[in-house]
């Protein structure tokens, strides 16, 4: 159902305040949502990150109101390049993310607003943008919502999907006219190589492929995390691409981090797409997730509150 605003909510949206702030790549323009004054204060200050900042559907609009009357102080911002934010546009790489704007934004926050304790939440590009915060700011985020985000260089990862192909796939994508219009980009290039390689490789005998390494910039930013003490909530669909860049961080990395550290990180993985822009079921059903899970770190979090029906694995 499309969101009607609750008369709490409106009371969240007359109350907001716009903010420039200064970024190293231009001035950035962002939506501060003050807490409602008759809820117990969280002491917390949920920053979605995306593009634009309203996220599909206006999703990150509903959220910070929705925070906003439990307590939650919320901000949302165009990075550099975007919507009415200054600076130039580029192409946007995972692997390459906008530290610079973020740190800006929390530093502003603190600076100018008062705020001290953070919650981070993003998916694919925003959440590696999020991660980078940690080795700057890991003291003073208290929790990352990390959605379907590759962690792999992205040519590694076209090599991960890669191994997924045979064939048969091949034939028929060379079937498709779009296919071949799509390999004027040099990047398409390098995807078909990628999956031609690794079908005929697969025809080797004893040939088994090598680990998949993840990416220098995510391992720093992930250290910093599991350093941090704050608490993550990672989120995957089964049926995406960027999971199985992810699949060597659950199974591997996270399996190595001592149990403490462990429960703060939780690992959710549901069946199907999680990474699409068209599934609208899905979309809401992520939201109500993700907001479950940052109402729970209110420090005055209701004990025993009703559980929904889980539509994942957990690990």
């Amino acid at each position: 159902m499309p969101w009607r605003e609750s008369e709490a909510e409106l009371g969240r949206a007359r109350a907001e305040q716009p903010a420039l702030v200064d970024s190293p790549h231009g001035r950035l323009f962002g939506i501060f949502t003050p807490p409602a004054p008759e809820s117990p204060a969280a002491g917390l200050c949920v920053v979605f990150l995306t593009r634009p900042r309203s996220h599909r559907n206006r999703m990150w609009v509903e959220g910070a109101r929705r925070l906003a009357c439990k307590g939650f102080a919320c901000f949302r911002f165009d990075y550099h390049g975007t919507g009415d934010s200054g600076g130039d546009a580029a192409k946007l790489d995972p692997n390459q993310p906008y530290r610079a704007d973020i740190l800006a934004v929390l530093r502003h926050l603190r600076a100018r607003l008062g705020q001290e304790r953070f919650i981070l939440c993003g998916a694919c590009f925003d959440a590696r943008t999020a991660l980078t915060a940690f080795p700057a700011e890991g003291g003073a985020i208290a929790g990352l919502v990390f959605m379907v985000a590759p962690a792999m260089e992205l040519d590694v990862m076209d090599q991960a999907n890669a191994d997924h192909k045979d064939w048969r796939h091949l034939v028929k994508a060379l079937g498709k006219a779009e296919n071949w219009r799509a390999l004027a980009r040099a990047d398409r290039w390098r995807y078909m190589a990628a999956v031609a390689g690794r079908v005929a490789r697969r025809g080797v005998p004893g040939w088994k492929g090598g680990d998949l390494p993840v990416s220098a910039g995510f391992l720093e930013d992930f250290g910093a995390l599991v350093r941090s003490g704050a608490r993550a909530l990672f989120l995957y669909g089964d049926a995406d691409d960027v999971y199985r860049s992810f699949e060597p961080v659950k199974d591997r990395l996270m399996a190595s981090l001592d149990p403490a550290a462990r429960r703060r990180i939780d690992v959710e993985v549901w069946p199907g797409p999680m990474h699409g822009f068209i599934e609208i079921r899905r979309q809401r059903e992520a939201f109500a997730r993700v907001m479950d899970w940052i109402e729970a770190l209110h420090p005055r979090a209701a004990e025993g509150r009703p559980k929904r029906e889980k539509a994942w694995t957990s690990s």
